[in-house]
């Protein structure tokens, strides 16, 4: 089990870095529910990370830089394979960043701006010279769109786990009956429980976990086609149709718009 936290702030300095690595997991790095002093600014490399803060859930992509502000009890999961850049945000500067958590495109001055911060001569930089590039990159973010993409999490242990394995393994054909016998249920009793706490069908989250899914490969440079077949669809037509419904676009077209 990884735990995000897995370097201490260090006191009175403005930006505290660290990374994560993680190997591809069934269902996902499990980030257990924690809160820190200090706010937290991640840049996701890889992976699909499913962030739950008190009843807020929202998915950060790779290519996405994350923010969650200090004292904001949080936890999650971290999809595919695993790999992020971290900055603990000295809490009394925070409040030049957004109350709530966030998510935005990223561009290539904020990679280039973390890569600053956390490569391997970021402990030689000056604070002066910190500060300055941390109001760039503060300049920066304030330029990109919060893109919020939501996939709302049941609460019940038996329906998590089947969210968590519908999104560790897309391509998993089994339908709504098998589900149902597998969690020691009728198939009219789970479609009522997945519904009243998500607020959607079995149905309408399992595409849309799919799309995410596909997005995190397509984001990391795959094709359609290969996104298409790897979340379990079997024509590229097909997918590209639901791509379209659920985000307005089609994924070429959605990614260019991102970029």
């Amino acid at each position: 089990m990884l735990h995000v936290a897995i370097a201490p702030a260090v006191p009175n300095v403005l930006l505290t870095p660290f990374s994560v690595q993680g190997r591809r997991e069934t269902k996902g790095i499990a980030v257990p529910s924690h809160v820190h002093d200090e706010g937290m600014l991640v840049l996701v490399h890889e992976g699909l990370v499913v962030v739950q803060a008190g009843a807020d859930v929202w998915t950060v992509m790779p290519g996405s830089l994350g923010w969650i502000p200090p004292g904001m009890p949080h936890g999650g999961r971290w999809f595919g394979d695993a790999r992020g850049s971290f900055l603990y945000v000295r809490r009394d500067v925070c409040e030049r960043l957004p109350t709530h958590c966030r998510s935005w495109p990223s561009s290539k001055l904020i990679e280039a701006l973390i890569e600053r911060f956390t490569g391997q001569q970021a402990g030689e930089l000056s604070e002066a010279y910190l500060a300055q590039l941390f109001d760039v990159l503060l300049e920066e973010i304030k330029q990109r769109d919060h893109t919020p993409l939501h996939l709302p999490m049941p609460a019940d242990p038996r329906l998590q786990d089947l969210a968590n394995t519908l999104l560790g393994t897309p391509d998993d054909p089994a339908g709504i009956d098998e589900w149902a016998q597998r969690l020691n249920m009728s198939s009219r009793t789970l479609m009522r429980r997945f519904r009243q706490e998500t607020g959607v069908t079995l149905g309408q989250w399992r595409q849309q976990a799919r799309l995410l899914r596909a997005m995190e490969m397509l984001c990391r440079g795959g094709s359609v086609t290969e996104a298409a077949l790897s979340v379990g669809y079997e024509s590229t037509s097909a997918f590209i149709g639901s791509f379209r419904s659920a985000f307005g676009a089609t994924p070429t077209r959605y990614l260019a718009d991102r970029e």
